[in-house]
């Protein structure tokens, strides 16, 4: 594809050895630990994987796209998705929006130490009352108090959230249900009045933190508002492109990874006195899911060609956060089945991964949503 050059291979050969030597090892240890080291960050950031995509003022490489679709692809050879889930919040769901409207005192403040690895954010949209409609389901409130937002609520289902050293919180800051009535703050951890309520456990992404969040009488400065009060609806939802297409590539990725260890077994596994690869319809089922996989591929990598050159294909996006998340969960089962009694054992890295990728249709948006909004699209 010509989203990649031989510069890109190159640095997918680096970053590769660098996965594999630092986080494979201790993936069965961390997953029944259910855990994400900090180290994790640091490591990153010190070998400048967490800002491929951002100014060299801030610390990052100012390198294309492409580069972060490697960063995608390269993770879950950590053999744990949920540290592929962290890693990518930290560098899609949050930092874009610090970029594009933090001032020069919030970029220096929060940015450059997020890109080096030093400070660990998170960004809080969900509510315990509502997800995906969040322009009615936010009751997080913002209250004016002079040069102060008083913020008091809660943010549920946060990634990184128990682990954050600053949280990027959408809050009700007028009182009527409308997209101009929503406000981005950035909160530091140790504001008074901040606490997390519940590290909560979950199905699968037992790497990845996930928090439920309280906010009592935060008073936050003004100057830690991000762009102009009452358009962080507006913010956020365009950032959720970059988060649902690298999501997606991501979980292609895994799902490779999992076909290409399903292989693997099935030559050395016998069965009838054969392997059984030499069957014909487990033949077959291998071909149809590489078929499958593949050309989720192809559609991802063409939209994330548009999307480097500054295009944003917000209908395929939608296309891609559904249908691909469908093609990688369907096909991750039909691999553990071909596992047999293995594949229900806590030890194979691809019963996690069958955990893990369930939760792509509910996160960043729900299956539903995504094809209600390709419907628009369609002028429907």
């Amino acid at each position: 594809m010509t989203i990649f050059s031989p510069q890109h291979q190159e640095y997918r050969k680096r970053l590769r050895s660098f996965v594999e030597a630092q986080f494979l090892p201790h993936a069965d240890k961390w997953e029944a630990a259910q855990t994400l080291p900090r180290s994790v960050f640091l490591d990153l950031g010190t070998e400048g994987h967490l800002g491929m995509n951002y100014p060299v003022a801030y610390g990052g490489r100012e390198l294309d796209f492409g580069y972060t679709v490697i960063l995608s692809e390269e993770l879950p050879r950590s053999h744990m998705m949920g540290l592929s889930l962290s890693v990518l919040a930290h560098t899609t769901f949050f930092a874009p929006l610090l970029l594009s409207q933090g001032t020069e005192e919030i970029r220096r403040a929060f940015l450059t130490p997020s890109i080096r690895g030093e400070k660990v954010g998170a960004l809080a949209v969900t509510e315990p009352g509502g997800g995906s409609d969040f322009v009615r389901a936010i009751e997080c409130r913002a209250d004016d108090d002079g040069d102060f937002w008083v913020l008091n609520g809660e943010k549920k289902f946060i990634t990184n959230g128990p682990i954050a050293d600053f949280v990027l919180v959408l809050a009700r800051t007028r009182p009527e249900p409308s997209v101009h009535s929503l406000t981005l703050l950035v909160v530091p951890a140790d504001t008074p009045g901040f606490r997390v309520k519940e590290s909560m456990r979950k199905l699968g992404m037992h790497t990845s933190p996930t928090g439920w969040l309280s906010f009592d009488g935060c008073r936050i400065p003004k100057s830690y508002t991000l762009g102009k009060p009452h358009l962080g609806y507006f913010y956020v939802t365009h950032n959720l492109h970059q988060e649902r297409l690298v999501g997606a590539i991501s979980a292609v990725a895994a799902a490779q990874l999992v076909l290409d260890d399903t292989i693997g077994h099935l030559k050395r596994r016998i069965a009838y006195g054969r392997p059984l690869g030499e069957l014909q319809a487990v033949r077959h089922t291998i071909s149809d899911i590489a078929a499958e996989l593949e050309m989720a591929r192809r559609f991802a990598y063409s939209v994330s060609e548009e999307f480097r050159d500054g295009q944003v294909a917000a209908k395929e996006i939608s296309m891609i956060k559904f249908k691909v998340v469908e093609i990688v969960q369907r096909n991750v089962e039909r691999c553990l089945q071909l596992h047999g009694g293995a594949g229900f054992l806590e030890d194979n890295w691809v019963t996690r991964c069958y955990r893990d990728v369930r939760v792509l249709s509910l996160g960043g948006g729900v299956s539903e949503l995504m094809k209600d909004l390709v419907a628009s699209y369609l002028r429907l």
